[in-house]
């Protein structure tokens, strides 16, 4: 059994505990305060057990259905807390109201008074209890359940105070005590219920994302960092990271960063279970290089063509273009770099062929140049079919 799971169950049997004592303690001397306070013990009980399961079924492991994993089926217990704890605290305000409007008052007995006190002691043993199991386990469900119980303190005092009042001739303390208990458990439940829905809507923890894009930034190859998104719960993470390398970067360079990115967060982050790398592109200005004849109208495709028409884009227009003699066509050795080395001189970062050589590819990759295999016949075209080619 998880310590969080003993602690839900633990917080069961107490608040059941208490439920009952102060339920029939109210009922004796006609206390609404004291009955909104065991009405409260029971939205307790409610409460832990939804964490009980939230957690029961967080902790079971990613499959098919949930890649994932399980963790936010304990933020949907932390919303069913929230939306109880709201419920019941309507419900003791509108008593607490009637209870007022007919100028009604408890019977102050000393029993009483110690029932609240001993509630006081028990909850903030919970409390306390609650908060250090979820900060240990990393459970926000648990936290919250923790924090509610720590309320249960308050509300327990302020009936204590509120009988005291009664003692003295103010018969109204008991309703008004309630209405005041009832205001400061909703405000709990609207701040649980923002956590719960904060989770389950993905909102982006911008701390934990500042911290990322520090460390990712520093990493070798990246130019920029477009998206860093969060989501998941304290003890269960995911981060997505969109970055951006240099165009034509090659795919293992890629792959490099990406391992990296992925080293770097999970070794310092130890709550995050998944990151995704995702890889972007920065055009900028392309430069292509395509094999063709002399007078730059027919396609040759070869890479070891003995002209090549160097080729300018701005978007999607030509903006300039010139014919590039090729002196290593008949190179008997190292022809494959020695082209490269002539393209990256000319600022090429495209080269079009219909076929290449395994040599030349790993020399244009080396260089950071896309290659794009095309199949054509006029250079117009393979510049349309390049385009197209780049946008897919």
């Amino acid at each position: 059994m998880s310590l969080a799971i003993k602690a839900s169950k633990v917080s069961v049997i107490s608040n059941a505990f208490l439920t009952v004592i102060k339920l029939l303690a109210g009922i004796a001397v006609g206390s609404t305060a004291l009955i909104a306070d065991a009405a409260h013990s029971f939205v307790d009980i409610l409460s832990s057990v939804f964490v009980w399961i939230g957690i029961k079924i967080s902790e079971k492991p990613a499959d098919k259905s949930h890649p994932y994993g399980h963790f936010k089926a304990e933020s949907l217990a932390e919303l069913a807390v929230g939306i109880i704890i709201l419920i019941s605290s309507v419900a003791i305000i509108d008593e607490a109201v009637k209870e007022l409007l007919a100028f009604s008052s408890p019977v102050f007995e000393y029993f009483a008074l110690l029932v609240t006190l001993v509630s006081a002691a028990i909850n903030e043993v919970l409390a306390r209890y609650k908060i250090a199991v979820g900060k240990k386990t990393k459970s926000i469900a648990l936290i919250a359940d923790g924090k509610h119980s720590r309320v249960d303190v308050l509300a327990s005092l302020a009936v204590f105070f509120g009988f005291l009042f009664v003692k003295i001739g103010y018969w109204w303390a008991d309703g008004v005590v309630a209405i005041v208990i009832s205001v400061i458990i909703l405000q709990v439940g609207f701040g649980i219920l923002k956590s719960s829905i904060n989770v389950l809507m993905d909102s982006v923890d911008e701390e934990l994302a500042i911290q990322i894009s520090e460390i990712v930034k520093r990493i070798k190859g990246i130019e920029d960092i477009e998206l860093i998104a969060t989501r998941g719960t304290w003890r269960a993470k995911i981060i997505e990271i969109h970055f951006v390398v240099r165009f034509g970067t090659p795919s293992e360079e890629v792959e490099r960063i990406q391992n990296e990115i992925e080293r770097e967060i999970k070794s310092r982050f130890l709550d995050v279970v998944a990151v995704i790398p995702v890889v972007k592109f920065r055009r900028g200005k392309i430069v292509m290089a395509i094999p063709s004849d002399e007078k730059g109208v027919a396609y040759t495709g070869d890479f070891g063509s003995e002209y090549y028409v160097i080729v300018e884009l701005d978007g999607d227009e030509v903006s300039g273009k010139k014919v590039v003699k090729n002196p290593y066509t008949k190179a008997e050795r190292r022809k494959g770099y020695l082209i490269a080395e002539l393209l990256m001189r000319n600022n090429v970062n495209v080269v079009v062929a219909k076929k290449i050589g395994g040599g030349g590819r790993d020399h244009l990759k080396s260089k950071g140049i896309y290659l794009l295999e095309i199949d054509g016949d006029r250079v117009d075209e393979v510049i349309e079919k390049a385009k197209l080619a780049m946008k897919a």
